[in-house]
Order: C-alpha cells, then sequence, then structure tokens
C-alpha cells in the first residue's frame, strides 16, 4: 500500500511539471533592467526604488538563452524620455546603457517588452509587458552657520567670506545658488530681484558667502541643474532657504585727542560702522595691568564720540566698549596712551568684538 501511494505522488508532480511547460510561453525571459543609483552602481529594478541621482542609465542584464526584448523609458509627464532599445535576442551584443532625461521629481517607468524567443523581429504581439517603475528625488540642501558672523574681523577692510556646507545632488549637471541681503523668499524657495550668484566648491562641498553688502541677513537659495534634454532642461525643487545673520564689528575709524594739554583732556573718536547707535563706556587704567575705572559713557553722534576728563601725568590704557546694536556686534578697543606735563603720546591699539 506504501510503495502504490509513493508511485502515485510521483505520477502526479510528473503530470503537473508536464502541464506547467505546455502552458508557458515560448521564449519566458530572464533579463531584467537595473538604474543607476546615487553611488553610481547599478540597482535591480524592483517595488520602491528610489533615487537622487538627475542622470542615471537603464541597462538590461542577466540575458538568458532564448530572450527577446525590447525597453523603453517613460517620465513622469508620461513622455519618452530615453533612447529606446528596440528588438534585441540573447544573442545580439546587449544595447548601451540609456541615459533617462531628467524631467522633474517623480515617478519614471521602465518598460520591458518580452516576446516569444521565435519572434525574432518582434513582428508579433508580445508575450509579456513588465513595468518597472522607480522614482528621482533629486534635491538639494544649504547649512545655515548656527550663530551670527562678523562682516569683517576688527580693525580689518578684508570682507568675510563664510563656508557653508551644501548638499550637491548626485547626476547633477551644476547647482545654481544665490545670496540676497535683507529679503523675503519667495514660496518656493527662489529668491526676487537679481540676487548674486555664488559658485559651489565640489571638492570640499561648500559654498562661500562673501559678507560684502554690510550686516543684515544674508538669505541663500539653491537648487540643483539637471542636463538638457528633449523636452529641455530641468531643475529640482528649491532647498530650503539658508540664512546668515551678519554684524559689523565695533572698532574705530579714527580716535585723536582735541584737547591734550592738561590737566582735563578731550578726545573724538569715528566709529568704522556707520549704523552704530547707543553709548560707548568709557573706562581708563593705570599702565598695563592698572585696575580698569570708568569715566562714565560717551553718546554716539553720526557714528562718533567724544568725551573730557581729567588725568594725571603717567603711562595709562583707555578702553572704549560697546554694548552692539542690531547691526553691530558688541565689542571693545584699548589704546594707549602716556601724559608728560600734559603732552600725550599714542600707543598700541588692542580691538575686539563678541556676537551674541
Amino acid at each position: 500500500m506504501t510503495s502504490y501511494r509513493r508511485s502515485r505522488r510521483a505520477l502526479l508532480a510528473v503530470s503537473t511539471a508536464i502541464a506547467a511547460g505546455a502552458i508557458a510561453p515560448a521564449g519566458a525571459s530572464a533579463v531584467t533592467v537595473t538604474v543607476t543609483g546615487d553611488d553610481g552602481n547599478p540597482i535591480g529594478l524592483g517595488p520602491t526604488i528610489n533615487i537622487r541621482n538627475m542622470n542615471p542609465q537603464v541597462a538590461p542584464t542577466a540575458i538568458a538563452a532564448g530572450d527577446v526584448y525590447s525597453i523603453s523609458v517613460a517620465g513622469p509627464n508620461g513622455a519618452a524620455v530615453a533612447v529606446p532599445a528596440t528588438c534585441y535576442e540573447a544573442a545580439d551584443t546587449p544595447p548601451s546603457p540609456r541615459s533617462v532625461d531628467y524631467v522633474g521629481n517623480g515617478v519614471y517607468t521602465v518598460v520591458l517588452t518580452q516576446y516569444a524567443t521565435a519572434d525574432r523581429f518582434c513582428g508579433s504581439a508580445p508575450i509579456k509587458q513588465t513595468p518597472l517603475p522607480f522614482t528621482i528625488t533629486a534635491s538639494t540642501a544649504v547649512t545655515s552657520p548656527p550663530t551670527p558672523q562678523l562682516t569683517r574681523k576688527p580693525g580689518s577692510f578684508v570682507t568675510n567670506t563664510i563656508p557653508l556646507p551644501i548638499d550637491l545632488n548626485p547626476g547633477a549637471l551644476a547647482t545654481d545658488a544665490f545670496v540676497a541681503l535683507n529679503v523675503a523668499a519667495n514660496p518656493d524657495g527662489s529668491l526676487p530681484g537679481t540676487p548674486t550668484p555664488l559658485f559651489p566648491d565640489a571638492t570640499t562641498r561648500t559654498v562661500g558667502v562673501r559678507l560684502d553688502k554690510g550686516p543684515g541677513t544674508y538669505v541663500i537659495a539653491a537648487r540643483a541643474k539637471g542636463y538638457t534634454g528633449s523636452s529641455g532642461q530641468f531643475f529640482s525643487p528649491w532647498a530650503t532657504p539658508a540664512a546668515i545673520r551678519a554684524f559689523a564689528p565695533f572698532d574705530l575709524k579714527s580716535f585723536r585727542w582735541t584737547d591734550s594739554r592738561g590737566p582735563s583732556y578731550r578726545f573724538h573718536a569715528t566709529i568704522m560702522e556707520t549704523s552704530a547707535t547707543g553709548k560707548v563706556n568709557v573706562a581708563i587704567g593705570r599702565g598695563k595691568k592698572g585696575k580698569y575705572k570708568s569715566y562714565g559713557t560717551a553718546k554716539i553722534r553720526k557714528h562718533a564720540f567724544s568725551k573730557r576728563f581729567r588725568l594725571s601725568t603717567g603711562k595709562w590704557r583707555i578702553r572704549f566698549k560697546y554694548k552692539g546694536n542690531s547691526t553691530v556686534a558688541g565689542g571693545f578697543e584699548v589704546r594707549t596712551f602716556q601724559i608728560t606735563r600734559h603732552v600725550f603720546f599714542r600707543g598700541a591699539t588692542f580691538r575686539s568684538s563678541a556676537l551674541r
């Protein structure tokens, strides 16, 4: 009885295999398709493939004897975005990888069309058509600095350039980047008016922003640029705008004594940044290490201030300390001088600016 049951199972298995072979289409294909990933390596197409690459290529792979196939690619707009590979068979040299035109973010669909092995010229209806979608989500991003920045170093006329990290999109032709001062970005992330172009560095993956327009908020916009294809040139969405809050340093443009005959003296100082307002604290200390004594404040008028005080002979340090305002960073400047019988001699200068 046991032997009889085993023989019957074997017979059923053989019958099932023969039946399956009878209904399988002739020339059932093993060919698959790959797409270039963000790292430049091919990825087998399947469910939920998402890449950022703006210049991918698709190519057939795993071609087996008897395969006869065609490949086409459509973009999110439904139009062809690659040169089709039409009617290839296993004995042929495989078609060269097909570059896919970027026409915006969305779902791109590779259609793998398979024909019977005997249909070498693809003249009959295909036996199978397989859509193989993949999604392109091109993007870029610029990182804002975590703290405010100085437009220049105190005492220097050289404008600071701030390098900001930028995420460059793989496969992009280039990255458009722009900066404008004290503007509100458009709803799509672009900048109004005629912003200044910036030039990202692909080696350091940074974009330098020159703070040459004075204090304020520098707004930076960027997007990835695709290659020009048959439908034109397309771009990624604009990145979320980055911003640099920039302050001018507190330093003096000029300093002079308007009354240098004692025992009462008077000075006049002009601040480099014309938008400085408020008051400057004045303190004087003896020698190199003597404790500072406050001599009150001097009101800033047209970015200048002056003060009269009485002082004895000797070597002194005078410190000007500024709390800062909406455009000028807080800081201080120290100058040394010597009084001998009512005559002073100017000495070295020390400066510092501190950002809030």
